[in-house]
């Protein structure tokens, strides 16, 4: 069951290539996000909250705010995005974790190169799923979406 999209601005946290650090982009404009089955707009504040967004949306904030990233023509960026509603399957072979430490959350979803995404008018319809955070204003929020790009050189995949 769809719910009516809600207005919120993002934070787009992503990260290039392996490095560990985050750089965080923020929308000037509010997008919608449609909140995801389960989660409602008076869910516990304990319990986290999750909407999807526009992959389009996302990745023109990260864009505004890092436009180095579409200067270089024979360079481009594999996109993944962290999805905090997907299980990660333990494989039968692998140890259980250490007493103390939790498994991630979330698994990477491959989304494929980021020029295709921003030229494609179908990115309009490809959602990412974010953590809703409550802002200090109140009624406002925001969705945070996590990426990874790891950068390709095109002339290596021609």
């Amino acid at each position: 069951m769809e719910v009516s999209p809600r207005q919120v601005s993002l934070r787009v946290l992503y990260t290039i290539n392996s490095s560990p650090q985050y750089i965080l982009a923020r929308s000037s404009v509010q997008v919608p996000a449609i909140l995801c089955n389960g989660t409602t707009s008076r869910s516990s504040t304990n319990e986290p909250r999750y909407a999807r967004a526009s992959l389009k949306a996302c990745l023109e904030v990260v864009c505004n705010s890092s436009p180095e990233l579409l200067h270089d023509p024979e360079r481009d960026f594999s996109l993944y995005a962290l999805d905090p509603l997907e299980a990660q399957p333990v494989p039968s072979y692998a140890t259980p974790h250490s007493k103390g430490t939790t498994p991630s959350r979330g698994v990477a979803v491959a989304l494929g190169l980021m020029s295709w995404a921003l030229a494609s008018g179908d990115s309009e319809s490809i959602y990412v799923t974010g953590t809703i955070l409550a802002n200090p204003a109140p009624g406002s929020s925001s969705l945070e979406v996590v990426f990874a790009l790891r950068e390709v050189c095109l002339f290596l995949m021609h």
